[in-house]
């Protein structure tokens, strides 16, 4: 039998697989032997680049859909991915295709629990958390055991912040690597600012002192908890915080924020880097067949001036008949429209009213580029598709990092904030109007043009790629 391959044919490795041999032709006799040896050379080599990432998160729909991007970045380098989440996300992450490990308690309900609500309302934010945390408490020993189940079949962990302290643990239970993907407002000391909700001073020794204060109140209200988890594992209990570990390590710490928001710190550790903002792109949300715009809105659209944008996002409105009156007042006496997303907030008395559109959810990156300006609750995820957009924020905080997103948004002169509690008709009218003009658009419009030429999912890919090395076991592909 004739063993060997005639010169005319030509052989493409890369049609075969992702091969870290890379790609290449044969225009000469080889034999069968070579060319499998060569095949099994490529197939090897790629399958020890491939890793089975386990993702963790735990909260909102803005604590999760940030890391539904970087699953999909990492999936199309060719690695596995396990998303772990709040069981209510179970569609959310299902329709791209991603392995789904669902965590028990659904934090819509938990925030609409007549505890929580009732607090909420009360404008008392800090009784707020505290309710948040005594909640969730309930749901953790039971999403712990099933993150600690999951993670025994992966390569590698990423944690979000919420997840981080019980990742610590059953990583080093399981004696895998890890890293951390966060979100928001950097906790890492550094002698350039203060943190951020600690912003009265700024001086290297004062700047330092804020983040020992923030790691020092983290560490005393969850070193019980932490010690808890880690006896069930059969671990030493913690004596130093648990950030103080994670610098020890030299942990992965990247913040899927922009540089051009936010610049890096000299003095922060090699591992802790900024990537840009994590986003699911309009092909990816497409093929994924998730938010397909309601047809009613395209034509609502398409009939009248660009609408303002008004949602909360996962923070329930806290008082709706103030801001049910004030919808009221915007709608009477101005022709401005709007679209009003309700999101986890629940308005009985919304209005009838052609200049109004409201719908439950919406694809923000497809919205807003059709909005004049944003008014929002201040979460990072929105206030990036915001910025992303090219328009004006008006920041309506609420509790947690809201407030200083939205001095921020208002020193850049991007837009303006107003805190909750002080919004009135007149106050937005006001704000509205700031945020039309032409300074603050031309301002909205170059930070959106630097933005988009970021990429910060394929920044962040590529440097977990890099921190976990290759294996020297591939991962079981099942």
């Amino acid at each position: 039998m004739n063993m060997n391959f005639l010169s005319d044919h030509s052989y493409n490795f890369k049609t075969i697989g992702r091969f870290a041999a890379g790609n290449f032709s044969l225009k000469r006799t080889i034999s069968l032997l070579e060319f499998k040896n060569l095949y099994s050379h490529c197939i090897q080599k790629d399958l020890e680049k491939i890793m089975h990432f386990g993702i963790c998160t735990y909260g909102s729909r803005g604590d999760t859909q940030p890391y539904i991007a970087l699953a999909l970045g990492l999936k199309s380098r060719g690695h596995v991915i396990t998303l772990f989440a709040n069981e209510n996300f179970s569609g959310m992450i299902t329709c791209y295709n991603i392995d789904f490990c669902p965590l028990p308690g659904d934090m819509e309900e938990v925030v609409h629990s007549p505890e929580v609500l009732g607090i909420l309302r009360s404008g008392n934010m800090i009784r707020f958390l505290r309710e948040l945390q005594k909640v969730g408490r309930k749901f953790q020993p039971a999403a712990n055991a099933a993150m600690l189940k999951g993670a025994s079949g992966v390569d590698v962990l990423v944690a979000s912040p919420l997840a981080m302290i019980w990742v610590y643990s059953i990583a080093e239970k399981l004696g895998k690597k890890w890293a951390v993907v966060q979100l928001s407002l950097p906790t890492v000391p550094t002698r350039e600012f203060p943190f951020a909700g600690l912003s009265f001073f700024d001086f290297s020794l004062y700047n330092i002192f804020t983040y020992k204060l923030i790691h020092s109140i983290y560490w005393k209200l969850n070193k019980k908890d932490v010690n808890g988890h880690r006896a069930l594992l059969g671990l030493p209990a913690l004596k130093t915080p648990i950030q103080k570990k994670m610098n020890a390590q030299k942990i992965l710490n990247l913040y899927a924020l922009s540089p051009s928001l936010i610049s890096r710190p000299d003095d922060w550790p090699d591992e802790v880097q900024l990537t840009g903002f994590f986003a699911i792109s309009q092909s990816q949300r497409i093929a994924g067949g998730n938010e397909e715009p309601d047809a009613k809105l395209i034509e609502w659209l398409a009939a009248g001036a660009p609408p303002i944008y008004i949602g909360f996002g996962s923070i329930p409105i806290p008082d709706t008949d103030r801001f049910s009156g004030i919808l009221h007042e915007l709608l009477d006496n101005t022709n401005e429209r709007i679209i009003f997303c309700q999101g986890w907030s629940e308005l009985p008395d919304l209005p009838r009213h052609e200049n109004l559109f409201a719908v439950k959810a919406i694809n923000h990156e497809w919205l807003f580029p059709r909005c004049k300006a944003a008014v929002i609750h201040g979460g990072i995820g929105t206030l990036a598709a915001v910025l992303h957009a090219k328009i004006p924020a008006i920041v309506v905080s609420i509790f947690g990092d809201q407030p200083i997103w939205g001095k921020f948004i208002q020193q850049k002169d991007l837009g303006v904030h107003i805190p909750f509690k002080k919004l009135t008709t007149k106050k937005l009218l006001d704000a509205i109007e700031i945020s039309q003009m032409a300074q603050v658009k031309h301002n909205a419009n170059i930070m959106g043009e630097k933005l988009q030429n970021e990429d910060g999912v394929t920044t962040g890919v590529e440097m977990l790629e890099k921190y976990f090395g290759t294996l020297s076991q591939p991962a079981q592909l099942t």
